[in-house]
């Protein structure tokens, strides 16, 4: 029988982390990564695409966001997601190291980058915890913001609308917009304890600047 239990809970408190309740470790982890990267504020989620997507979805709601331009190297879900929420787009032959903008917006892909005070001011810039990715919790992603309106909005459409901080769910008064996009308390263990074994390490290879070129395909000639 193969043991398919997850540990990483147990291995945090063997490590000395001590929390109230397991919604805890969602906020340690967020801090951590607050930290490291600079960011005042972080929201994470289950993958980088619905970070993308729910940074998106709140400037939306301030104002209408018709078309964006971005790399035709670029992961695939990107411009699906975009086509989800109803927003066209154009792809540009250009390639790009670390990261890069949605023209004309202040949203980042940060994907295959995550380094020391990698923030960037003013931006929602977005991280993905994937296989490939330097923090290999194998799934998961986070918004970096340094707009707390934003962060407060984004804390809950992660999550169903609720407030973490809240408990039991159903005492909280009321629920807005929300979404099924919560990276789990394990996953956030697991981070935890990956940037605790990055730190040791003095972050090397933290850092991607591999021309996009080269880590994707164009998908201009692919997309409908």
């Amino acid at each position: 029988m193969y043991n398919l239990e997850r540990q990483e809970i147990d291995h945090l408190k063997e490590l000395g982390y001590k929390w109230d309740n397991l919604f805890d470790i969602i906020k340690m982890f967020e801090n951590k990564i607050s930290k490291y990267t600079g960011a005042p504020y972080v929201t994470v989620t289950d993958c980088c695409t619905h970070a993308l997507e729910l940074s998106f979805r709140y400037l939306q709601t301030k104002s209408k966001i018709d078309k964006v331009l971005l790399p035709a190297y670029t992961y695939l879900s990107v411009p699906m997601m975009l086509k989800k929420i109803g927003i066209e787009y154009d792809l540009l032959d250009k390639s790009w190291k670390g990261y890069y903008y949605f023209e004309d917006t202040n949203v980042i892909d940060m994907a295959i980058r995550f380094t020391k005070d990698c923030y960037v001011p003013g931006s929602f810039s977005c991280l993905s915890f994937g296989h490939k990715k330097v923090l290999k919790i194998l799934r998961g992603g986070a918004i970096m913001t340094d707009n707390k309106e934003a962060h407060e909005w984004l804390q809950k459409a992660r999550y169903d609308g609720r407030d973490i901080t809240n408990l039991p769910w159903h005492t909280q008064d009321s629920f807005d917009t929300g979404y099924h996009y919560n990276l789990s308390v394990e996953d956030c263990a697991r981070g935890i304890i990956l940037m605790d074994e990055l730190s040791k390490n003095g972050y090397k290879n933290s850092d991607s600047m591999t021309d996009a070129k080269s880590e994707y395909p164009n998908l201009s000639n692919m997309l409908k």
